[in-house]
Protein backbone atom coordinates (compact mmCIF):
# COMPACT_ATOMS: atom_id res chain seq x y z
CA UNK A 1 0.00 0.00 0.00
CA UNK A 2 1.44 3.37 -1.07
CA UNK A 3 2.18 5.86 1.71
CA UNK A 4 0.16 9.09 1.55
CA UNK A 5 2.19 12.20 0.58
CA UNK A 6 1.96 13.94 3.97
CA UNK A 7 3.20 10.83 5.78
CA UNK A 8 6.02 10.58 3.26
CA UNK A 9 6.86 14.25 3.87
CA UNK A 10 6.89 13.70 7.62
CA UNK A 11 9.20 10.69 7.19
CA UNK A 12 11.62 12.82 5.16
CA UNK A 13 11.53 15.54 7.81
CA UNK A 14 12.27 12.99 10.53
CA UNK A 15 15.31 11.90 8.50
CA UNK A 16 16.49 15.50 8.30
CA UNK A 17 15.52 16.00 4.65
CA UNK A 18 13.48 19.14 5.23
CA UNK A 19 13.90 20.31 1.63
CA UNK A 20 12.31 17.09 0.39
CA UNK A 21 9.55 17.31 2.97
CA UNK A 22 8.76 20.90 2.01
CA UNK A 23 8.71 20.01 -1.68
CA UNK A 24 6.02 17.36 -1.10
CA UNK A 25 4.09 19.63 1.28
CA UNK A 26 3.98 22.48 -1.25
CA UNK A 27 2.39 20.16 -3.79
CA UNK A 28 -0.23 19.20 -1.21
CA UNK A 29 -0.76 22.83 -0.27
CA UNK A 30 -1.65 23.66 -3.86
CA UNK A 31 -3.99 20.69 -4.07
CA UNK A 32 -5.88 21.49 -0.86
CA UNK A 33 -6.10 25.19 -1.71
CA UNK A 34 -7.86 24.26 -4.95
CA UNK A 35 -10.34 22.10 -2.99
CA UNK A 36 -11.77 25.17 -1.22
CA UNK A 37 -13.83 24.46 1.89
CA UNK A 38 -13.48 20.69 1.39
CA UNK A 39 -9.73 20.91 1.79
CA UNK A 40 -9.59 23.70 4.36
CA UNK A 41 -8.71 21.69 7.46
CA UNK A 42 -6.03 19.71 5.63
CA UNK A 43 -4.67 22.93 4.16
CA UNK A 44 -4.19 24.29 7.68
CA UNK A 45 -2.50 21.07 8.79
CA UNK A 46 -0.11 20.99 5.82
CA UNK A 47 0.85 24.62 6.40
CA UNK A 48 1.52 23.91 10.07
CA UNK A 49 3.88 21.11 9.05
CA UNK A 50 5.60 23.39 6.55
CA UNK A 51 6.04 26.17 9.10
CA UNK A 52 7.52 23.78 11.64
CA UNK A 53 10.02 22.38 9.14
CA UNK A 54 11.03 25.87 8.00
CA UNK A 55 11.59 26.90 11.61
CA UNK A 56 13.71 23.93 12.69
CA UNK A 57 15.65 22.94 9.57
CA UNK A 58 19.44 23.12 9.71
CA UNK A 59 19.34 26.63 8.23
CA UNK A 60 16.12 27.93 9.85
CA UNK A 61 14.03 30.51 8.00
CA UNK A 62 11.79 31.90 10.73
CA UNK A 63 10.38 34.83 8.68
CA UNK A 64 9.25 32.34 6.03
CA UNK A 65 7.79 30.11 8.74
CA UNK A 66 5.83 33.06 10.13
CA UNK A 67 4.46 33.90 6.68
CA UNK A 68 3.23 30.31 6.30
CA UNK A 69 1.65 30.51 9.76
CA UNK A 70 -0.11 33.74 8.78
CA UNK A 71 -1.57 31.93 5.77
CA UNK A 72 -2.55 28.96 7.95
CA UNK A 73 -4.27 31.26 10.45
CA UNK A 74 -6.28 32.96 7.71
CA UNK A 75 -7.71 29.58 6.68
CA UNK A 76 -8.15 28.47 10.31
CA UNK A 77 -10.38 31.48 10.94
CA UNK A 78 -12.59 30.67 7.94
CA UNK A 79 -16.13 29.33 8.60
CA UNK A 80 -15.18 25.96 7.07
CA UNK A 81 -12.55 25.30 9.75
CA UNK A 82 -14.27 27.08 12.63
CA UNK A 83 -17.23 24.77 12.15
CA UNK A 84 -15.14 21.58 12.07
CA UNK A 85 -14.39 19.20 14.91
CA UNK A 86 -10.67 19.88 14.50
CA UNK A 87 -10.85 23.62 15.10
CA UNK A 88 -9.45 23.51 18.65
CA UNK A 89 -6.76 20.95 17.86
CA UNK A 90 -5.56 22.95 14.86
CA UNK A 91 -5.82 26.21 16.80
CA UNK A 92 -3.75 24.97 19.73
CA UNK A 93 -1.05 23.71 17.38
CA UNK A 94 -1.15 26.91 15.33
CA UNK A 95 -0.84 29.26 18.30
CA UNK A 96 1.83 27.14 19.96
CA UNK A 97 3.93 27.19 16.82
CA UNK A 98 3.31 30.94 16.36
CA UNK A 99 4.50 31.51 19.90
CA UNK A 100 7.73 29.59 19.22
CA UNK A 101 8.49 31.30 15.91
CA UNK A 102 7.71 34.79 17.22
CA UNK A 103 9.98 34.17 20.21
CA UNK A 104 12.80 33.10 17.88
CA UNK A 105 12.34 36.38 16.01
CA UNK A 106 12.55 38.39 19.23
CA UNK A 107 8.88 39.43 19.17
CA UNK A 108 8.30 38.46 22.79
CA UNK A 109 5.02 40.31 23.42
CA UNK A 110 3.39 38.73 20.37
CA UNK A 111 4.85 35.37 21.35
CA UNK A 112 3.31 35.66 24.79
CA UNK A 113 -0.10 36.58 23.35
CA UNK A 114 -0.07 33.62 20.95
CA UNK A 115 1.03 31.33 23.77
CA UNK A 116 -1.87 32.48 25.94
CA UNK A 117 -4.29 31.60 23.13
CA UNK A 118 -2.65 28.20 22.76
CA UNK A 119 -2.97 27.52 26.49
CA UNK A 120 -6.66 28.52 26.44
CA UNK A 121 -7.36 26.16 23.55
CA UNK A 122 -5.35 23.39 25.20
CA UNK A 123 -7.31 23.81 28.44
CA UNK A 124 -10.57 23.57 26.53
CA UNK A 125 -9.39 20.39 24.83
CA UNK A 126 -8.43 18.90 28.19
CA UNK A 127 -12.08 19.26 29.20
CA UNK A 128 -13.78 18.28 25.94
CA UNK A 129 -11.44 15.91 24.08
CA UNK A 130 -8.52 14.83 26.29
CA UNK A 131 -7.94 11.79 24.08
CA UNK A 132 -6.48 13.97 21.29
CA UNK A 133 -3.77 15.43 23.53
CA UNK A 134 -0.35 14.02 24.23
CA UNK A 135 0.83 13.69 27.81
CA UNK A 136 3.48 16.37 27.28
CA UNK A 137 1.42 18.68 25.07
CA UNK A 138 1.34 21.47 27.64
CA UNK A 139 5.14 21.50 28.04
CA UNK A 140 6.14 23.54 24.93
CA UNK A 141 3.34 26.02 25.69
CA UNK A 142 4.72 26.61 29.17
CA UNK A 143 8.29 26.74 27.87
CA UNK A 144 7.42 29.46 25.36
CA UNK A 145 5.46 31.37 27.99
CA UNK A 146 8.37 31.31 30.42
CA UNK A 147 10.90 32.33 27.79
CA UNK A 148 8.72 35.17 26.49
CA UNK A 149 8.13 36.51 30.00
CA UNK A 150 11.89 36.53 30.61
CA UNK A 151 12.50 38.33 27.32
CA UNK A 152 9.97 40.98 28.34
CA UNK A 153 11.85 41.65 31.56
CA UNK A 154 9.34 39.77 33.72
CA UNK A 155 12.12 37.53 34.93
CA UNK A 156 10.63 36.46 38.26
CA UNK A 157 7.33 35.62 36.52
CA UNK A 158 9.18 33.36 34.06
CA UNK A 159 10.21 30.87 36.73
CA UNK A 160 6.74 29.45 37.43
CA UNK A 161 5.87 28.29 33.88
CA UNK A 162 9.40 26.97 33.33
CA UNK A 163 9.19 25.03 36.59
CA UNK A 164 5.71 23.73 35.76
CA UNK A 165 6.90 22.57 32.34
CA UNK A 166 9.84 20.74 33.88
CA UNK A 167 7.61 19.05 36.45
CA UNK A 168 5.06 17.93 33.82
CA UNK A 169 7.79 16.63 31.52
CA UNK A 170 9.52 14.62 34.22
CA UNK A 171 6.24 13.23 35.55
CA UNK A 172 4.74 12.19 32.21
CA UNK A 173 7.77 11.32 30.07
CA UNK A 174 10.84 10.80 32.27
CA UNK A 175 13.92 10.79 30.06
CA UNK A 176 11.80 10.87 26.91
CA UNK A 177 12.45 14.42 25.72
CA UNK A 178 15.97 15.26 26.78
CA UNK A 179 16.28 18.22 24.40
CA UNK A 180 13.24 19.95 25.91
CA UNK A 181 14.39 19.14 29.44
CA UNK A 182 17.81 20.64 28.73
CA UNK A 183 16.32 23.77 27.19
CA UNK A 184 14.03 24.26 30.19
CA UNK A 185 16.99 23.97 32.57
CA UNK A 186 19.01 26.44 30.48
CA UNK A 187 16.17 28.97 30.41
CA UNK A 188 15.59 28.54 34.13
CA UNK A 189 19.29 29.07 34.81
CA UNK A 190 19.32 32.27 32.75
CA UNK A 191 16.39 33.72 34.67
CA UNK A 192 17.93 32.78 38.00
CA UNK A 193 21.21 34.46 37.02
CA UNK A 194 19.38 37.65 36.08
CA UNK A 195 17.65 37.55 39.46
CA UNK A 196 20.98 37.13 41.26
CA UNK A 197 20.16 33.60 42.46
CA UNK A 198 23.54 32.33 41.34
CA UNK A 199 23.68 29.08 43.33
CA UNK A 200 20.30 27.96 41.96
CA UNK A 201 21.31 29.05 38.46
CA UNK A 202 24.53 27.07 38.73
CA UNK A 203 22.60 23.96 39.81
CA UNK A 204 20.19 24.20 36.85
CA UNK A 205 22.97 24.84 34.34
CA UNK A 206 25.18 22.07 35.71
CA UNK A 207 22.28 19.63 35.37
CA UNK A 208 21.61 20.81 31.81
CA UNK A 209 25.25 20.37 30.87
CA UNK A 210 25.41 16.88 32.36
CA UNK A 211 22.28 15.79 30.47
CA UNK A 212 23.45 17.34 27.18
CA UNK A 213 26.83 15.60 27.39
CA UNK A 214 25.05 12.23 27.21
CA UNK A 215 23.49 13.04 23.80
CA UNK A 216 25.24 12.97 20.43
CA UNK A 217 22.68 14.52 18.04
CA UNK A 218 23.43 17.91 16.48
CA UNK A 219 20.59 19.94 18.08
CA UNK A 220 21.53 18.75 21.56
CA UNK A 221 25.22 19.51 20.92
CA UNK A 222 24.15 23.05 20.08
CA UNK A 223 22.14 23.14 23.31
CA UNK A 224 25.24 21.98 25.17
CA UNK A 225 27.20 24.92 23.76
CA UNK A 226 24.42 27.29 24.86
CA UNK A 227 24.28 25.76 28.35
CA UNK A 228 28.06 26.07 28.74
CA UNK A 229 28.02 29.67 27.54
CA UNK A 230 25.23 30.62 29.93
CA UNK A 231 27.02 28.82 32.74
CA UNK A 232 30.12 30.89 32.00
CA UNK A 233 28.02 34.03 32.45
CA UNK A 234 26.77 32.79 35.82
CA UNK A 235 30.29 31.89 36.94
CA UNK A 236 31.52 35.33 35.86
CA UNK A 237 28.86 37.02 37.98
CA UNK A 238 30.11 34.83 40.85
CA UNK A 239 33.68 36.00 40.07
CA UNK A 240 34.85 32.46 39.35
CA UNK A 241 36.68 33.60 36.26
CA UNK A 242 38.95 30.62 35.56
CA UNK A 243 35.97 28.24 35.64
CA UNK A 244 34.00 30.61 33.44
CA UNK A 245 36.77 30.75 30.86
CA UNK A 246 37.00 26.94 30.86
CA UNK A 247 33.23 26.66 30.31
CA UNK A 248 33.17 29.05 27.38
CA UNK A 249 36.25 27.36 25.93
CA UNK A 250 34.39 24.05 26.01
CA UNK A 251 31.38 25.70 24.34
CA UNK A 252 33.61 26.81 21.47
CA UNK A 253 35.11 23.32 21.16
CA UNK A 254 31.63 21.77 21.01
CA UNK A 255 30.63 24.13 18.19
CA UNK A 256 33.87 23.45 16.32
CA UNK A 257 33.47 19.69 16.64
CA UNK A 258 29.78 19.80 15.66
CA UNK A 259 29.84 22.25 12.75
CA UNK A 260 33.48 22.64 11.78
CA UNK A 261 34.52 26.10 10.61
CA UNK A 262 31.38 28.26 10.54
CA UNK A 263 30.39 28.59 6.88
CA UNK A 264 26.65 29.31 6.93
CA UNK A 265 24.67 32.12 8.55
CA UNK A 266 23.18 29.80 11.18
CA UNK A 267 26.62 28.42 12.08
CA UNK A 268 28.13 31.91 12.38
CA UNK A 269 25.29 33.04 14.65
CA UNK A 270 26.03 30.29 17.13
CA UNK A 271 29.46 31.84 17.75
CA UNK A 272 28.17 35.28 18.72
CA UNK A 273 27.35 34.50 22.36
CA UNK A 274 30.40 32.32 23.19
CA UNK A 275 32.73 34.98 21.80
CA UNK A 276 31.03 37.86 23.60
CA UNK A 277 30.87 35.83 26.82
CA UNK A 278 34.56 35.03 26.46
CA UNK A 279 35.23 38.75 26.08
CA UNK A 280 33.27 39.41 29.27
CA UNK A 281 35.36 36.90 31.24
CA UNK A 282 38.67 38.15 29.84
CA UNK A 283 37.73 41.73 30.63
CA UNK A 284 36.85 40.75 34.19
CA UNK A 285 40.33 39.18 34.45
CA UNK A 286 41.92 42.43 33.30
CA UNK A 287 43.03 40.98 29.96
CA UNK A 288 41.75 43.92 27.95
CA UNK A 289 43.53 43.22 24.66
CA UNK A 290 42.31 39.61 24.62
CA UNK A 291 38.81 40.74 25.57
CA UNK A 292 38.77 43.28 22.75
CA UNK A 293 39.89 40.60 20.29
CA UNK A 294 37.01 38.26 21.22
CA UNK A 295 34.46 41.08 21.25
CA UNK A 296 35.65 42.28 17.83
CA UNK A 297 35.12 38.75 16.48
CA UNK A 298 31.60 38.70 17.91
CA UNK A 299 30.64 42.15 16.63
CA UNK A 300 30.20 41.42 12.87
CA UNK A 301 28.34 38.20 13.67
CA UNK A 302 25.84 40.04 15.85
CA UNK A 303 25.46 42.96 13.44
CA UNK A 304 24.71 40.51 10.61
CA UNK A 305 22.23 38.65 12.81
CA UNK A 306 20.59 41.94 13.83
CA UNK A 307 19.74 42.61 10.18
CA UNK A 308 17.76 39.35 10.20
CA UNK A 309 16.17 39.51 13.67
CA UNK A 310 16.84 42.94 15.25
CA UNK A 311 14.67 42.45 18.32
CA UNK A 312 16.20 39.07 19.14
CA UNK A 313 19.79 40.30 18.98
CA UNK A 314 19.34 43.82 20.33
CA UNK A 315 20.63 43.03 23.82
CA UNK A 316 23.58 40.95 22.63
CA UNK A 317 24.66 43.63 20.15
CA UNK A 318 24.41 46.33 22.80
CA UNK A 319 26.48 44.19 25.15
CA UNK A 320 29.26 43.58 22.63
CA UNK A 321 29.43 47.33 21.94
CA UNK A 322 29.77 47.83 25.70
CA UNK A 323 32.56 45.26 25.90
CA UNK A 324 34.53 46.90 23.08
CA UNK A 325 34.00 50.30 24.67
CA UNK A 326 35.27 49.02 28.04
CA UNK A 327 38.17 47.02 26.63
CA UNK A 328 39.42 49.79 24.33
CA UNK A 329 38.22 52.91 26.18
CA UNK A 330 36.35 53.79 23.00
CA UNK A 331 33.79 56.57 23.55
CA UNK A 332 31.97 55.86 20.27
CA UNK A 333 31.27 52.25 21.22
CA UNK A 334 30.39 53.34 24.76
CA UNK A 335 27.88 55.84 23.39
CA UNK A 336 26.34 53.25 21.05
CA UNK A 337 26.06 50.75 23.88
CA UNK A 338 24.40 53.31 26.15
CA UNK A 339 21.94 54.38 23.44
CA UNK A 340 20.95 50.80 22.69
CA UNK A 341 20.71 49.77 26.36
CA UNK A 342 18.83 52.90 27.34
CA UNK A 343 16.15 52.02 24.78
CA UNK A 344 16.04 48.38 25.89
CA UNK A 345 15.91 49.33 29.56
CA UNK A 346 12.83 51.47 28.89
CA UNK A 347 11.15 48.76 26.83
CA UNK A 348 11.93 45.86 29.18
CA UNK A 349 12.38 47.17 32.75
CA UNK A 350 14.73 45.00 34.75
CA UNK A 351 16.00 42.83 31.92
CA UNK A 352 18.94 45.07 30.97
CA UNK A 353 19.48 46.98 34.21
CA UNK A 354 22.92 45.48 34.93
CA UNK A 355 24.37 46.33 31.52
CA UNK A 356 22.64 49.74 31.38
CA UNK A 357 24.35 50.77 34.61
CA UNK A 358 27.70 49.63 33.27
CA UNK A 359 27.16 51.62 30.07
CA UNK A 360 26.14 54.69 32.09
CA UNK A 361 29.31 54.48 34.18
CA UNK A 362 31.49 53.90 31.10
CA UNK A 363 30.10 56.91 29.24
CA UNK A 364 30.66 59.06 32.33
CA UNK A 365 34.23 57.79 32.70
CA UNK A 366 35.16 58.41 29.07
CA UNK A 367 33.48 61.84 28.85
CA UNK A 368 36.06 64.57 28.22
CA UNK A 369 36.69 66.56 31.38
Amino acid sequence: MQQDPLTSAQRLANLGDHAGALRLARELETQYALDGDDGATMLVWVRLCMARWLAVQQEPDRPAALAVLDAAEAVWRSPAVQGSQLVHVLGAELMSLRSFVLRQLGRAAESLAAGEQALDLFTELEQTAPEVLSAVGRVPLLLNRGAALADLGRTADSLAPLGQALDVLRATAPGGHRDIEIELLVLRGTSLTLLGSFADAEAAETEAIALARTQADRPTRHLLATALTNHATTLTRMRRFDEALAAVGEAKRVLRETDGAPATAAQRRRWGMPLSTEAEVLLAQGRRADAARSARLAEPILREYAEHAPLLVAGSLANVCLLIGEAEDDPAYAAEAFERLDTLNDLFPGRYEYWWRRATELVARLRPS
